[in-house]
């Protein structure tokens, strides 16, 4: 195997990484875990006044 010449092979990262498989499951995971969040600040009294 060849050693990458970067940053002219960065592109070839997508061809394993691809973003139509990764980004949506962990943007909803973001949303789930922000809401968890928030629910947690507002059980606790610290929320807004």
């Amino acid at each position: 195997m060849s050693k990458p010449n970067n940053p002219a092979d960065d592109w070839k990262i997508w061809l394993v990484v691809n973003p139509a498989t990764w980004l949506m499951p962990i943007f909803y995971a973001l949303l789930v875990l922000a809401i968890a969040v928030h629910a947690v600040v507002f059980a606790v009294g610290l929320g807004w006044q």
